[in-house]
């Protein structure tokens, strides 16, 4: 399978296949794997790349560019 046969059946199979952030897909499994997708990847905010920052749990919410542990809104909290 090619890269742009996997991002179609990726973007075919999943509503929310664009964004990249924990919430949008806490609950995606991508097709044929066991494992859910958050648990395949390390999910880091874009912006700053911390993976404590709260935008990398919620694309709503906005990026701290810290990675301290703590920080209301990260799914490290």
């Amino acid at each position: 399978m090619t890269n742009k046969e996997t991002k179609k059946s990726v973007a075919g199979s999943h509503k929310n296949y664009r964004c990249w952030c924990y919430r949008c897909n806490e609950n995606y499994t991508v097709l044929g794997e066991t494992f859910p997708y958050v648990m395949t990847r390390m999910i880091l905010c874009p912006t700053c790349g911390n993976k404590r920052c709260p935008h990398s749990t919620d694309h709503n919410l906005a990026c701290t560019n810290s990675n301290a542990p703590g920080q209301p809104g990260s799914r490290y909290e």
